[in-house]
């Protein structure tokens, strides 16, 4: 990862350790909300939750599958969305493109039980769930994907069509 890319990285890491902070840790579901600012990626950018247009669950399993793996939305959309780990292994959700999904399956590679701290990757412990919003600006598509070793070329991955 270059040095701005480690930078921001960076930055939206401390803001997502403070938004968490914030929020408390009493349950198993956690919401996270983070600046946009900056984010510097192609296929879209972290949203405000209260700017929501529609709420996606997204089921993760111990079967290496996202349910549903395949959906749509319009461009311009902000998507909540709603992971749901109903496994007991830790699984994550990675929102990018190709180059986005090589990357992080490098990274992961090379330094296994890595902490997320990328604004479009939660992982989720088993049995837990989370949220995070994003806006689509522009048609397109963007895959998602597991990065837990093995996960991904095992074929847990899916697509979001952006369209409308």
């Amino acid at each position: 990862m270059s040095s701005p890319k480690r930078l921001r990285a960076l930055i939206l890491a401390t803001t997502f350790a403070l938004v968490l902070t914030a929020c408390g840790g009493g349950g198993t579901e956690t919401s996270t909300t983070i600046s946009s600012a900056g984010s510097g990626f192609d296929f879209g950018s972290p949203a405000d939750p209260a700017d929501t247009d529609r709420t996606v669950e997204v089921a993760v399993t111990d079967g290496l599958v996202f349910e549903p793996a395949d959906f749509t939305v319009s461009p311009g959309e902000t998507v909540t969305f709603r992971i749901v780990n109903e496994g007991s292994v830790v699984h994550d959700f990675t929102l990018g493109d190709q180059a986005t999904q090589d990357e992080h399956e490098a990274e992961m590679a090379d330094m296994g039980d890595m902490v997320h701290d990328e604004p479009n990757v939660v992982t989720l412990p088993g049995g837990e769930t989370t949220q995070f919003t994003w806006r689509f600006p522009q048609s397109g598509t963007v895959l998602i994907g597991c990065h837990q070793p093995g996960h991904y070329a095992a074929g847990m991955k899916g697509q979001i069509t952006i369209e409308g």
